[in-house]
């Protein structure tokens, strides 16, 4: 009766030690949760960054010559401009510069210039601003057009304007994407921290259900971009490898942590 009793309670802990991987499926859906979310996120990250450096760099103003000028003139008025602090860059352009220039972004207009009888473009310069001076691009340019009244601006203020608030929400997403890591990271350490009484198994195959959740989720977005017909071509827009062995390393680490902090 006795043998019969413990072989019993044996059986079960023979089983136990006879698994090999165990799925937690709680676990398993909550990380695969919260990979979804930090996808998504790193996806809109990577995207608008490419969206407002795009933007950054196509914007410029230009400061047309009123009137002809010598070039030691026009040299001498680039250097003092390239001297203020706002101003990154600044390129001179001939009227026979202004009009190749026209001829390689829009080759018809340059045609039409050419059939009207404006052969002679003005020369201009090309100003590149710091992306600080988006924000307050009207009074800049109204400063600079007061102090050189040979000069006349043009620029695209909401052109600016854009590049100010997508700028902003980047660098917003950015540090709430921070902020959310550093709490994951402190969740952590509380938990590995937190000391336990008992024996925790099975906190190998935690870390392993949460990379596998973030597998999954590399395959959920994969179908979603699917559609679109540019797989590889979207991939490559909207993340990236390094990208993903970091958000890997993070879903393993986070399994092995909820593994040891709750039984699921």
């Amino acid at each position: 009766m006795a043998a019969d009793f413990l072989q019993e309670e044996r059986a079960p802990h023979s089983k136990k030690d006879k698994q090999v991987f165990h799925l937690y499926r709680r676990l398993f859906m909550l990380v695969f949760a919260i990979a979804v979310l930090w996808q998504s996120l790193l996806l809109v990250d990577m995207r608008l960054g490419q969206y407002y450096r795009s933007l950054e760099d196509s914007f410029k103003v230009i400061l047309t010559v009123n009137q002809v000028k010598d070039n030691a003139l026009l040299a001498q008025m680039g250097e003092t401009l390239n001297q203020k602090q706002d101003i990154v860059a600044v390129r001179l352009f001939s009227p026979e510069d202004g009009l190749e220039e026209v001829r390689r972004q829009n080759p018809q207009l340059a045609e039409s210039l050419l059939l009207m009888g404006r052969n002679k473009m003005p020369a201009y310069f090309e100003l590149k601003l710091s992306p600080q001076t988006m924000g307050n691009i009207r009074p800049f340019v109204d400063n600079l057009a007061a102090e050189y009244e040979e000069l006349t601006p043009h620029y695209n203020a909401q052109h600016a304007e854009l590049i100010f608030y997508t700028g902003l929400c980047f660098r917003f997403l950015r540090l709430s994407m921070v902020f959310a890591i550093l709490l994951f990271l402190v969740f952590m350490f509380l938990v590995e921290a937190h000391p336990v009484k008992e024996q925790k198994t099975h906190v190998y195959n935690g870390a392993l259900s949460g990379g596998l959740a973030w597998l999954c989720s590399v395959i959920l977005i994969g179908l979603l971009i699917y559609p679109t017909g540019f797989l590889n071509e979207s991939l490559c827009i909207f993340t990236s490898l390094p990208r993903q062995v970091l958000g890997f390393v993070f879903s393993m680490l986070l399994g092995w942590t909820l593994s040891k902090w709750q039984k699921f």
